[in-house]
């Protein structure tokens, strides 16, 4: 029998264990989240539409068959732009269950800035969709103008509130309810998708499963940051309940007191 791998972690918050050891670039003020240009937005619909969106497909449900239950309920609001909010337990699925979830409308993630600090390949990222939070106050206000013009464009926007990747890992850390602002503000549906982790019989390797739920909206009867904390909690609520699901653990976390560092691995 397989010996089941362990983690250690010593902040539920903070602690990641994605391994990439990127070196990160400060995002320059004049960084341009969205394509303006009429061959910019060409090159992106045939990259992220006829290239990146089959390749997806094939990864998602032909090698890894990934199983995503009630996609209905987002059926309706297909037309207009929407958020989406997943829990981050792996490294390339995280990357394509958006564009996978969002079909047929565009999806942008917002990722850190580490996302576009591979050289040679930044634009890339931005092509297929990837909003790096800026690190200035005329940064944020630029991040924040792409945010909404890309609800304006219809597009779905992925946040991954957790910010840090624990791989498979079966339960939902604590998150802030910062990122809820944007749907307040826009006043746009929200959605959660909570992957979990079942059995296998034959191997050790666990079933992935993508549970929807949703559309979640701001109550609009409550002052702003009431209504987000409510939509946060609200969101949080049906991704604790999705993740109860999970009836395996391939990777066991254990928590290690803050002085002895870390476990950081790949997936």
């Amino acid at each position: 029998m397989k010996e089941q791998k362990i983690y250690y972690y010593s902040d539920e918050v903070n602690d990641d264990f994605a391994g990439t050891d990127i070196q990160k670039k400060k995002l320059t003020d004049d960084y341009e989240y969205l394509h303006k240009g009429f061959w910019l937005k060409l090159r992106r619909g045939f990259i992220y539409f006829c290239i990146v969106r089959p390749l997806i497909w094939v990864y998602n449900k032909l090698i890894k068959r990934v199983k995503y239950v009630n996609k209905k309920v987002m059926k309706p609001y297909k037309k207009q732009g929407c958020f989406m909010y997943g829990n981050h337990t792996a490294m390339i699925l995280d990357a394509f269950d958006p564009s996978y979830i969002a079909y047929p409308r565009p999806a942008d993630v917002i990722v850190n800035a580490d996302a576009v600090s591979i050289k040679g390949i930044g634009w890339l990222v931005k092509d297929l969709g990837g909003l790096p939070i800026a690190d200035s106050f005329s940064g944020m206000k630029k991040f924040n103008a792409a945010i909404a013009e890309a609800i304006k464009r219809k597009h779905w926007i992925a946040i991954y509130p957790e910010a840090h990747i624990w791989h498979y890992y079966t339960k939902i850390r604590p998150f802030a309810n910062v990122s809820f602002s944007y749907p307040v503000k826009l006043k746009t549906p929200v959605f959660s998708y909570t992957m979990v982790y079942k059995k296998r019989k034959r191997s050790p390797y666990p079933r992935r499963e993508v549970h929807i739920d949703g559309p979640f909206f701001a109550d609009e009867t409550l002052p702003y940051k009431q209504a987000v904390q409510k939509l946060r909690d609200e969101v949080y609520a049906a991704m604790c309940n999705r993740s109860k699901l999970s009836n395996c653990e391939y990777i066991k976390y254990v928590y290690r007191p803050k002085e002895e560092k870390a476990e950081v691995v790949g997936e």
